[in-house]
């Protein structure tokens, strides 16, 4: 039998069964939207602009404080330390930066910590800094801020052999020279670091030890270090009896250099249908852009003194389409008559180089991504024409315009831009504007345009001040002590001309005079500049305004020969990358 019904107790079921649902559906619809905004949080900090030396100083700030992500931070935290000038803001921005898994973390980590340890000891915090280095060693052994570690805590023999090609161990081997002599300093450099500043005397040192000679198979070691090092005298002293011609140091003439002489001699003797015909066999179309740029140039010119004049204006015009920079580009705009078309935008260098430097190079860290290379190479020389452009790029961001400007322009000539836009980038870091400021207002003063005295600066000293030649000439624009005694009116000494400003004023004032000797003829007096204004004004001949770029291929002196084109087309460089947004 059933129970009576009760219409109240029903009543309440409903209800509590509708507040249950009602809860159930409350729950759900939270849950939802904190998902929601867990995953549009996410969303927006995937969009977070990426944290680079380029960024803004406020936004490196809050990040450095405030980003979620800790990794992100230390990242702020870095860019920020490069770009403070007192140890004691850089120390505050490092402390605790030096967290990471041993095994996994070998990048930002070991950095941290010597950095903090730079820093620490700036500020004579000495047992601090001692106790910063030894955990750095401890935790990342093998890192290569360790190097730093171990030349720190007076450890040469484990730093030799752990991190042989590391700054810090070349620094290291030159000190132990300087201390202690013997032959294991030299010998260390030659093998891993015979252009090191202060390792031509170490090298030379071992090459004279009687108590422990060195073998014979050492000797060529030590004599190819001097090589290197500009040293070929002391090369042929270190060989003794058994010396050679060295001529393992000297490059033999490549095909494509051979080829060029063989065009030359037929230019000069003006046999314009065998060059062209000897031109187009080499096919420029298989030869990288600076090398096809002159074949192609002066394949043009070959045609136009043949009379093929529409022939020489499309081979031109093709000619600055594949490559618009350099001397053979504004050659061919100059005989068309036209501006050269506008470069293609630079690519971005980030792929250019393993990711992990690429990292520390976004960062700012650019002795670090440089230590990082000469380590992970163990010091060897680069080679393809890959390698030459990312050591070079790292050389000129740690200062080293000297070989880094070389190893750009082997790189160059090899054909290592595949694209417009690479080679955009590529001479863009050839043709950096380094002391643009003094070489532009000695110009102004001077009256000559400013990227001709930048084009003369990059060839005579990489844009660097402190070169000296073996002749004698100093600085920026490598004047001889007595020229500039002359322009100057007072005897200058050698530190003195080694100032970018004093240095760029007499440069400009002296390129003023050979163009006036010149009377405007801007081949000739940038000969004059590096030959000397007799000996290249003796070369003035018909050819010289008749068909100049004949004329400087029939100077006298192969390095004015090249020199000419190099300053020339440097300046043409210059303003084509000014074109650049």
């Amino acid at each position: 039998m059933l129970p009576p019904y009760d219409a109240s107790a029903n009543g309440t079921e409903k209800v509590l069964g509708l507040k249950q649902r009602g809860a159930v559906g409350l729950a759900a619809v939270a849950l939802g939207t904190a998902i929601a905004l867990a995953l549009l949080q996410q969303q927006l900090l995937r969009q977070r602009p990426s944290l680079n030396s380029n960024s803004d100083l406020s936004f490196l700030r809050r990040s450095a404080r405030f980003d979620p992500d800790p990794q992100r931070r230390r990242e702020a935290r870095l860019i920020l330390v490069g770009q403070v000038v007192d140890s004691a803001s850089q120390l505050q921005l490092l402390r605790g930066q030096g967290w990471g898994n041993p095994r996994q973390e070998t990048l930002l980590a070991p950095i941290s910590l010597k950095l903090e340890a730079l820093a620490q000891a700036q500020l004579g915090q000495t047992e601090a800094a001692k106790k910063s280095w030894q955990y750095l060693f401890k935790q990342f052994p093998d890192a290569p801020p360790s190097a730093d570690a171990l030349y720190a805590l007076s450890k040469p023999v484990e730093l030799f052999k752990q991190f042989p090609a590391h700054p810090a161990a070349l620094a290291a081997a030159v000190k132990w020279h300087q201390q202690k002599g013997g032959s294991e300093a030299g010998l260390h450099l030659a093998r891993y670091g015979k252009r090191w500043p202060g390792a031509g005397a170490a090298m030379a040192a071992a090459c004279k030890q009687s108590k422990q000679p060195v073998s014979a198979e050492n000797k060529q070691l030590l004599a190819a270090g001097l090589v290197a090092q500009g040293d070929l005298a002391a090369a042929n002293r270190c060989l003794g009896d058994k010396k050679t011609k060295l001529q393992e140091q000297v490059e033999p003439l490549s095909a494509t250099s051979k080829a060029w002489q063989i065009t030359r001699e037929l230019l000069l003797k003006r046999q314009w249908a065998k060059a062209y015909n000897f031109l187009a066999q080499a096919n420029p179309d298989k030869q990288s852009a600076p090398i096809a740029a002159r074949s192609r140039f002066w394949m043009g010119l070959c045609a136009w003194q043949q009379g093929q004049k529409a022939e020489a204006r499309a081979i031109w015009q093709n000619q600055l389409q594949q490559y618009p920079y350099g001397y053979y580009a504004w050659r061919a705009s100059v005989r068309l008559g036209v501006t050269a078309p506008a470069p293609a935008q630079a690519a971005k260098s980030a792929g250019l180089l393993p990711a992990p430097l690429a990292k520390l190079e976004s960062l700012g860290l650019h002795a670090e991504a440089w230590e990082h290379w000469r380590t992970w190479r163990l010091g060897q020389s680069a080679q393809t024409a890959a390698d030459l452009w990312r050591e070079g790029q790292l050389r000129l961001a740690v200062g080293d315009r000297w070989l880094g400007l070389a190893q750009l322009d082997s790189a160059a000539l090899a054909g290592v831009a595949s694209n417009k836009e690479q080679q955009s980038l590529l001479e863009k870091q050839r043709h950096p504007l380094s002391f643009s400021a003094e070489l532009g207002a000695a110009a102004h003063k001077a009256g000559i345009e400013p990227l001709l005295l930048q084009g003369v600066a990059r060839q005579e000293s990489r844009l660097n001040t402190t070169v000296r030649s073996p002749a004698g000439a100093v600085g920026l624009l490598q004047l001889m002590p007595a020229t500039a005694q002359e322009l100057a009116g007072v005897k200058l000494t050698d530190i003195e001309l080694e100032e970018a400003s004093l240095n760029s004023q007499l440069g400009g004032r002296y390129l003023k005079q050979m163009l006036v000797e010149s009377k405007g003829n801007i081949f000739l007096a940038v000969a004059s500049y590096n030959a000397g204004p007799g000996a290249a004004g003796s070369w003035q001949n018909e050819t010289l305004q008749q068909i100049p770029e004949l004329w400087v291929e029939a100077i006298p002196y192969p390095e004015t020969r090249i020199y000419v084109k190099s300053v020339l087309g440097g300046k043409f460089s210059y303003e084509q990358l000014s074109r650049l947004k």
